[in-house]
């Protein structure tokens, strides 16, 4: 699996913490307009958006917005 990198991946994004991840991601989701994928960061252990939906080549996919609870 492909890994993130921390010089590329954790500088600059914003950590959306890990109890209120699905509410942030909602939120912003709905701002944008478009969906996003939430994943547990390896180097900073917070979590971090993604457009890439459902792609867990970087990082284990711990939420999608706009899908199902059920998938």
């Amino acid at each position: 699996m492909r890994q993130p990198s921390y010089e590329r991946g954790c500088q600059g994004k914003a950590n959306l913490g890990n109890k209120n991840y699905k509410k942030s991601a909602d939120k912003l989701s709905k701002k944008h307009g478009k969906n996003y994928s939430v994943y547990q960061c390896p180097h900073c252990g917070g979590t971090h958006l993604t457009t890439k939906i459902i792609d867990g080549s970087y990082a284990p996919i711990l939420y999608t917005t706009g899908m199902p609870s059920n998938l």
